[in-house]
C-alpha cells in the first residue's frame, strides 16, 4: 500500500505550527513574511511560521571561489589565458539574497570574470607579465570590490592563479572534427 498521501497531510498540518531555526555564527539569513516583507536573520535562534514565512540562510563568513580559465585579448592583441581566485564575504545579507539578487555566489563569479576581462584587456602583455601580482591584481581587486558592493559582498582579494599566453583557434565552416565527430 502507498501511504504517500498520509505524509502530505502531515506536512500540511505541520505548516500551521511554528518551527525553530538556528542560524550559525558563520551564516546569515533572510526571511520573507507573506512573500514581501523582508527581514534579516542574524546568527542565533529564530522562530519561523511556515504558513506565512519563507526563509533562506547563506554563508556570510570568508569564502573563496576558484574561477575557471578564460581567454582574454590584451591591448596589444595578444591572447592570454587567465584564471583567478576570489576571496569574499557577505556583509549585507538582504542585498545579497533578499531584494536585489538571487544567488550571491553566482553573482560574485559572473562579475569577477567580467572584471578580469575589463582589467586585463587594458594592458599589453609585457606590462601584465611584469605587474601581474602587484598593480594588476590590486586594480582587479578594486574593480571587483566596487562592482559587488551593491550586492552586499565585500571582496577581500582577487589573485591570479593561472596566466599564460595562448593561441586561440576558431574553426569556421568545418562540419566534422578529426575522428568523424560532428560539431
Amino acid at each position: 500500500m502507498d501511504f504517500a498521501w498520509l505524509n502530505d497531510i502531515i506536512q500540511a498540518i505541520l505548516k500551521v505550527f511554528p518551527r525553530p531555526v538556528i542560524v550559525r555564527a558563520t551564516h546569515g539569513g533572510v526571511k520573507w513574511r507573506f512573500g514581501k516583507y523582508v527581514r534579516e536573520m542574524k546568527p542565533g535562534w529564530h522562530v519561523i511560521w511556515p504558513l506565512t514565512t519563507d526563509y533562506e540562510v547563506i554563508v556570510t563568513a570568508r569564502q573563496t571561489n576558484n574561477l575557471p580559465a578564460q581567454s582574454v585579448m590584451t591591448v596589444d592583441n595578444k591572447a592570454v589565458v587567465v584564471s583567478v581566485l576570489v576571496v569574499f564575504s557577505v556583509k549585507d545579507v538582504i542585498q545579497a539574497i533578499g531584494e536585489r539578487n538571487w544567488d550571491a555566489d553566482t553573482t560574485v563569479n559572473d562579475i569577477t570574470q567580467a572584471s578580469v576581462v575589463a582589467v586585463v584587456s587594458k594592458y599589453n602583455l609585457s606590462d601584465l607579465l611584469r605587474d601581474l601580482t602587484g598593480k594588476v591584481a590590486e586594480e582587479l581587486t578594486d574593480h571587483c570590490r566596487k562592482q559587488l558592493r551593491q550586492f552586499g559582498v565585500y571582496i577581500h582579494r582577487v589573485a591570479f592563479t593561472d596566466f599564460a599566453p595562448s593561441k586561440v583557434l576558431r574553426l569556421h565552416g568545418i562540419e566534422k572534427f578529426p575522428g568523424g565527430h560532428s560539431m
